[in-house]
């Protein structure tokens, strides 16, 4: 997918059921959703703090919005 926000940068994003290793910036906002009827978080590594994108959520239902430039493969995962 790709998105702009408001102050017209471009994302592109993948979506996914899971993700780890980030933390939530700010609170919840239902504000310009790219997803009609989700609010959503901004996500950030929790090692070196860079914007890695958005959880998307609804009611107890949701998923995550990644900028696909900005994931890096931890090299553990292949172990």
């Amino acid at each position: 997918h790709v998105f702009f926000n408001p102050h017209g940068f471009v994302f592109e994003i993948g979506c996914f059921a899971r993700a780890r290793g980030f933390t939530t910036m700010g609170p919840p906002s239902a504000e310009f959703p790219w997803f009609p009827g989700h609010s959503w978080q901004v996500l950030a590594c929790s090692r070196c703090h860079n914007h890695l994108g958005w959880r998307f959520f609804t009611g107890d239902e949701g998923f995550y919005g990644l900028i696909l430039d900005n994931l890096i493969e931890d090299q553990r995962d292949n172990e």
